[in-house]
């Protein structure tokens, strides 16, 4: 490590040299401003207030350790163990995936169309983003969340602490699911929808720290999991109950095929902020 002394100003000049060959500006700039909101508990006006302050020898390793696993290409989000989703904070581990803007459009849609006092189950919950979200925004309803991975559903209730909602949850595989003798109003799910086939498209970021169990689906049936919580979803929804997926954007068609022939109604697709097939919803 080398750093030219212990000054705040000289380890965001190291943090800067060692980030700028592998991010543009901007983004080095947002990565440091949030190490130093992390590990010192600063914001940015603070941060440039202090360019003399003298850190610890504890604290420079902090942010060495950081920039190790940085340059490796680990996010962020991993390297800190938390990220901000639909402005809470939730706590992340390499079990689940980072949640994405294009998740923050999907919980938005399902809020705007619910009722103050309805019931959802999440399946795949992973981080826990889209129940406990919905949650805050909806504190009379009552949220449900499944998981095939133990270790996520445990963050999933660790976050639901962290933000101070109530959840019940259940370790299930959809694939092989039971019936839960429960009816719902909301089922929601982002499953698994990039095919193997795009692994060679994708980032090394994604593909080495981002768990594929929660990522991929074989190529030879991309819908495999739309298909069985579709039919969960018939066992499971009250009437007139309503299901949302997140989706692959080249197979909007397909999943909204899965609703067409078990007979949900007004099905739609609906395009993200980047103009690209996101959503897929109906209604029984």
């Amino acid at each position: 490590m080398f750093v030219q002394d212990n000054s705040v100003g000289s380890v965001v000049s190291y943090l800067e040299a060692g980030l700028s060959p592998l991010y543009p500006p901007e983004e080095v700039n947002s990565m440091v401003a949030i190490l130093f909101a992390h590990f010192n508990k600063w914001n940015r006006m603070e941060l440039r207030a202090r360019q003399d302050h003298q850190l610890s020898e504890s604290e420079l390793l902090n942010y060495h350790q950081a920039l190790k696993q940085l340059k490796q290409s680990k996010p962020l989000q991993y390297v800190l163990g938390e990220t901000e989703f639909f402005e809470l904070p939730f706590k992340l581990n390499n079990h689940v995936l980072i949640p994405r803007q294009e998740t923050e459009e999907l919980v938005d849609l399902i809020i705007k169309e619910g009722k103050e006092k309805e019931s959802l189950i999440d399946i795949g919950c992973g981080s826990g983003c889209i129940s406990i979200s919905y949650k805050k925004s909806k504190p009379k309803s009552k949220v449900f969340v499944v998981d095939v991975v133990p270790e996520a559903l445990q963050l999933t209730m660790d976050n639901a602490k962290l933000n101070e909602v109530e959840l019940n949850s259940k370790e299930m595989d959809i694939l092989n699911w039971y019936d839960l003798d429960i009816q719902f109003d909301v089922v929601v799910s982002n499953p698994p929808y990039v095919t193997i086939g795009e692994k060679a498209t994708m980032n090394k970021n994604v593909l080495n720290f981002e768990p594929h169990v929660a990522l991929f689906v074989q190529d030879s049936n991309p819908v495999v999991f739309y298909d069985a919580i579709a039919d969960f979803a018939l066992k499971h929804l009250k009437d007139n109950g309503r299901i949302y997926f997140e989706i692959n954007e080249r197979f909007g068609r397909e999943v909204a095929s899965c609703l067409e022939v078990r007979n949900f109604k007004d099905i739609r697709i609906i395009k993200d902020i980047n103009g690209k097939d996101r959503i897929v919803t109906g209604h029984l």
